[in-house]
């Protein structure tokens, strides 16, 4: 009968460092994979949060510029029309100018203007009115004409009151009008900064 090659200890001793051995590669490959592999994958998972994070700052962006782009349009038909109401009204009120301009329109159409009386400006949102007060009289063609024709002059105005008495036994109708102008037109947000100093 043949004798082990090696004895009882030996083959203990074997098995404990097969074990620490295996135990020792274990240890590694956790040390590996908390060293290595984790900050990798948070890594990845930041750096795909960042993605999303993009997109979303992507479509916002194409709904910012288009919300921009609309704005701009708004703003400047605003401007547009702004400008042109500037043109329509001037600085001053400019009474007489707007009289001489009834009349030669009155004279045109024949209608008689016995009577321009202006009254008190009134100080509006952003502009000053001021009612004109007009006697006159003419056909009841002559008095359409003449209307129609104030309504399509440049300066901004409007027709408030009007009021025409018939006469049965003439064509031409007395008649009372009142009118309002406009001028004095100001830009409140360009007036800010200077109410700001006033106020200091």
């Amino acid at each position: 009968m043949s004798s082990p090659v090696f004895d009882q200890e030996t083959l203990r001793f074997g098995r404990l460092l097969h074990y620490a051995g295996l135990a020792i590669v274990l240890l590694c490959g956790a040390a590996t994979y908390s060293w290595l592999y984790t900050p990798i994958e948070t890594y990845i998972g930041d750096t795909q949060m960042n993605i999303e994070e993009l997109a979303v700052a992507q479509q916002n962006a194409v709904a910012i510029r288009s919300k921009h782009a609309s704005l701009s349009d708004q703003l400047n038909d605003i401007q547009a029309r702004y400008a042109a109401l500037e043109e329509r009204v001037p600085v001053n009120a400019e009474a007489g100018s707007f009289l001489k301009h009834v009349s030669e329109i009155a004279r045109e159409e024949n209608l008689v203007i016995s009577n321009f009386q202006p009254a008190q400006s009134v100080s509006g949102d952003g502009f000053t009115a001021m009612e004109v007060m007009l006697d006159g009289k003419g056909t009841f063609k002559s008095i359409c004409s003449f209307f129609e024709r104030l309504s399509k002059i440049q300066r901004l105005s409007k027709v408030k009151d009007v009021s025409v008495v018939a006469e049965s036994q003439t064509d031409n109708y007395p008649m009372k009008a009142t009118i309002v102008i406009y001028f004095g037109l100001q830009d409140e947000d360009a007036d800010l900064p200077a109410k700001e100093v006033r106020r200091g």
